[in-house]
């Protein structure tokens, strides 16, 4: 109780010095106003006027500076924060938050069981490391932590009459419209897609990736996952994949892949820039993709007979029966609201697309790499497949691939993909002990989740802990690879399905070697996902090896 009433006290006096201060600047303002008014222009005092403009117009800037440092310093007696390297003097901590991201997410865990709060290049930062907390926040308090931090449209940072901010699938998920769009995502997936045409889809897809000699691994993978998502989202374009056109949109999403991953202190200059600004390097490139996937919209709701990049007779043969992620979300414009317009569509079938290719592209890299780094474990995977016939994909399955599941789940162990869940306030809340200003960035630590104490050897790599009798000492609450809270991936429950299989897949008819040095599992760029740092691989196939 003393506590809050000193804070009280002080929040009142800060209150009063700062009215106290805005009428000085406007006493002082009125003052220099009324002296230049009654200089005597006729009489030579023209230099005289010039400095008076000068000393006022200084004044008036250190006025508002005081203001600001007046408001500041109300604002942090105001708002209460867990303990941590928050503040801008340990400016080193905001930066090795950036810069090695893993080493210290791990250190702020050791430092701070709990909770920390870091103040990092992009703002405040609140980073949860306990599991209680973490479901606390991210499935108790949903209400008010849920606006998805996501970075990469950026044109999304931008707010539209009438709309809210555009950010994940396809706003904050408890409004209205994620909720009914989500839902028919998740709908189409489970009763459209599986068992019946997603294997013959993946499995196209892999006929398809072509592995010589030396491949670059983030490459391909991420172009193996544009064109599976865009074939799941819209059938009309997969006519087009061979097209010039359709090249271009995969190079301009695999540039703006690259700007999300560029890990150096450029890259976070220029985040910085664009929070304040709401511009940045890959506005211009979003927007040419953004009106290649208004042409789908515009040829599935009959607006056009052409999809860009086809010549129209073979556009208009290219209509299928077969439903899709655009369907799905077309179906239900008529119960949105606010409705959902042109603009709002293709911003979500590109969220789907983008979100989707990267989060396959991250976790069929981590899986190459330890497939290298640890060949004896790969190859127990290779036997096992070839033991059981699997030759071709197969979602249902691949559950039977127990050894190469476990590989898939001890790999999303040490090397999450998504490494830290952030999502910020919608508005000021009272947590515990907390006052929360709005805009705070929350932070779940998956990577610190998934190196507890809770782990047994959590630094080693043990793809048998995953196997056997050791499953029932497996701490299931340290443990979530692709995420937390209601907005969970369309696809979740599929997911270790899905990577088991095309590993499965790679490994039953290539043998991988390395070409050269490779990262280290410590080492990778946290951007949209968790990616290891570029590296190629040599891939040899089975049926043509002596």
């Amino acid at each position: 109780m003393a506590a809050e009433n000193i804070t009280e006290k002080i929040v009142e006096k800060v209150e009063l010095a700062a009215e106290v201060g805005s009428k000085v600047a406007n006493i002082v303002g009125n003052a220099f106003e009324t002296t230049v008014a009654d200089v005597d222009h006729s009489s030579g005092a023209e230099e005289d006027t010039w400095l008076n403009y000068l000393l006022s117009f200084g004044i008036h800037i250190a006025m508002v500076v005081i203001v600001l440092l007046l408001k500041w310093q109300y604002d942090r007696n105001r708002y209460r924060y867990p303990k941590g390297p928050r503040d801008w003097r340990n400016i080193k901590d905001a930066v090795s938050f950036h810069r090695k991201k893993r080493e210290n997410l791990l250190a702020l865990a050791t430092d701070y069981p709990d909770s920390c709060t870091v103040m990092t290049h992009v703002g405040r930062l609140v980073l949860l490391n306990d599991p209680n907390l973490i479901n606390e926040i991210f499935i108790g308090r949903a209400d008010l932590v849920s606006n998805k931090v996501d970075g990469y449209l950026e044109n999304q940072l931008r707010y539209k009459e009438g709309k809210h901010i555009r950010t994940g699938i396809v706003f904050r998920h408890q409004d209205h419209n994620a909720r009914i769009i989500h839902k028919a995502l998740v709908n189409h997936f489970d009763n459209d897609l599986v068992g019946k045409r997603l294997d013959s889809l993946v499995q196209e897809q892999l006929k398809q990736i072509r592995l010589s000699e030396k491949f670059d691994v983030r490459h391909t993978t991420f172009y193996f996952g544009v064109r599976l998502l865009t074939t799941l989202t819209c059938t009309s374009a997969t006519a087009s994949i061979h097209d010039k056109t359709f090249e271009l949109f995969e190079q301009n999403l695999y540039k703006i892949s690259k700007a999300i991953h560029a890990d150096t202190f450029a890259k976070s200059a220029k985040v910085m820039l664009t929070q304040l600004t709401g511009l940045s390097e890959t506005l211009d490139i979003n927007e040419n993709v953004l009106d290649y996937i208004k042409t789908w919209i515009e040829f599935r709701r009959g607006v056009s007979t052409r999809v860009a990049g086809l010549p129209e007779e073979q556009t208009v043969t290219s209509t299928t029966k077969d439903t899709d992620f655009l369907d799905s979300i077309l179906n239900v414009i008529d119960e949105s609201s606010p409705r959902l317009d042109e603009d709002d569509i293709a911003a979500c079938v590109l969220d789907i697309i983008m979100h989707g290719s990267e989060m396959l592209k991250g976790a069929l890299s981590w899986l190459l790499l330890y497939t290298v780094k640890y060949p004896e474990q790969a190859d127990e995977c290779r036997r096992e497949a070839r033991s059981k016939g699997y030759a071709s994909f197969n979602l249902s399955s691949a559950e039977a691939l127990t050894q190469t599941q476990a590989f898939v789940k001890e790999v999303l162990r040490v090397s999450p993909i998504v490494p830290i869940v952030i999502h910020s306030t919608l508005q000021d809340f009272k947590w515990r002990n907390f006052h929360i200003q709005k805009r705070t960035q929350f932070g779940a630590n998956l990577v610190a989740l998934h190196h507890s104490i809770a782990w047994k050897d959590a630094m080693n790599f043990d793809v048998n802990r995953w196997l056997g009798d050791n499953l029932s000492t497996i701490p299931i609450h340290s443990y979530s690879p692709f995420g937390f809270g209601p907005r969970a991936c369309i696809a979740e429950k599929h997911l270790f399905n899905l990577l088991t299989g095309i590993l499965a897949i790679f490994l039953y008819h290539n043998d991988f070697e390395k070409t050269g040095p490779l990262p280290e599992p410590s080492e990778g760029s946290f951007g949209l996902v968790n990616l290891p740092p570029k590296f190629a691989l040599k891939a040899t196939p089975l049926s043509t090896r002596s």
